[in-house]
């Protein structure tokens, strides 16, 4: 199964991370070690991907997709 998970990063960088996983039990293991193993300290908004679309990523985080500009570097529309 495919999943993503939004982040937020101490210096103010945002992203998204794609990750398979064999069931959800097993994406939310991983979701704590960012957070306990890797110093992610705002891991939120798991997802399980059904499409793998780029419009789906786009419905499931709206707060990346609206993001038009970050340190400088314009999204492409």
């Amino acid at each position: 199964m495919r999943f993503a998970v939004e982040y937020d990063t101490k210096s103010g960088s945002i992203g998204l991370i794609l990750f398979s996983a064999k069931d959800l039990n097993a994406a939310q293991i991983y979701v704590e070690e960012m957070i306990t193993y890797y110093g992610h300290t705002n891991v939120f908004n798991l997802n399980e991907l059904a499409e793998g679309s780029i419009d789906e990523l786009y419905r499931l985080f709206p707060r990346l997709a609206t993001v038009t500009e970050r340190n400088g570097i314009p999204r492409k529309s």
